[in-house]
């Protein structure tokens, strides 16, 4: 089950947490991206992981960083089966909540995958701080512990992200740019542009297209595209519709650019991926 959690003060969305669970295979390589940041806590299994051109073994202990837009899958799994404690962010996460505790730099190194960073992890105190967080998940249904939890967990990663460039962005528009962001979710379907997302952050179109960077670490193009194609997969693993009906559904204006699309970011045709769900 999936916990959703926003903001407080203004119903934000902040983040996700869920468990995650792959069975025994090999050699299936249902790649994927999405528009957010996500950590994922390996609690038990072994397996390999592949991270855009990276691919390593991960197990119990282990905690992976997956960037916007970062294209990952785990196609091998060794043990009987993989489980693992995921966080997905939203950008409003990280550039509204987290600035007292962390640097902008620390924040872009999270957010933006085109900063290095070692995307493995395995340390003692991230191992405590998420089996506390996996009580409080199972145990409570406070959701102000759990916040808590999961900001320490951040702060503690940052701590241990080494990237040290001086950076602040120009926070007087991130509200704009949470604005599109908003607008591309409720309009996605539509036949929208860049001019459209700009205007809804009332900003110009070449000053937005920065300003959206820096935010969500990806181009407002992409964060339009990954949301069509991460909606299409969930219509394609859940429905019977036709590969046609949910290029329609999900914005594309024919069924060529959403094979194209669709390829390009996950890696196999669309009528594959809905037949490897049967």
């Amino acid at each position: 089950m999936r916990r959703e959690f926003f903001s407080k003060v203004n119903g934000q969305h902040l983040f996700s947490v869920f468990y995650s669970i792959k069975k025994h295979k090999k050699n299936e390589y249902r790649k994927h991206n999405h528009t957010q940041t996500e950590l994922g806590f390996i609690l038990s299994g072994k397996g390999e992981y592949v991270l855009g051109k990276k691919q390593f073994s991960v197990e119990k202990g282990n905690l992976i960083i997956v960037r916007s837009n970062e294209q990952h899958c785990i196609p091998d799994v060794e043990s009987e089966n993989l489980v693992a404690i995921n966080i997905q962010f939203s950008p409003y996460f990280f550039w509204n909540e987290c600035p007292n505790y962390i640097s902008y730099a620390k924040i872009k190194a999270l957010v933006n995958q085109e900063v290095s960073i070692d995307n493995l992890m395995t340390d003692s105190d991230m191992e405590n701080l998420f089996s506390s967080l996996t009580r409080l998940i199972d145990q409570s249904k406070n959701d102000f512990l759990i916040a808590r939890k999961v900001l320490e967990i951040v702060c503690q990663i940052s701590d241990k992200i080494d990237y040290k460039e001086e950076f602040k962005p120009d926070t007087k528009h991130l509200h704009n740019v949470q604005c599109a962001i908003e607008y591309i979710k409720e309009n996605f379907y539509k036949d929208i542009t860049l001019i459209d997302i700009a205007k809804s952050a009332a900003m110009s179109r070449s000053y937005f297209s920065a300003a959206f960077k820096n935010v969500t670490g990806i181009s407002p193009y992409n964060f339009l595209l990954t949301t069509r194609i991460e909606k299409a997969q969930e219509l394609l693993k859940n429905t019977n519709k036709t590969v046609m009906e949910i290029a329609g559904e999900c914005g594309f204006l024919s069924l060529t650019s959403f094979n194209k699309a669709f390829k390009s970011l996950i890696g196999v045709t669309p009528t594959i991926f809905k037949n490897s769900y049967r």
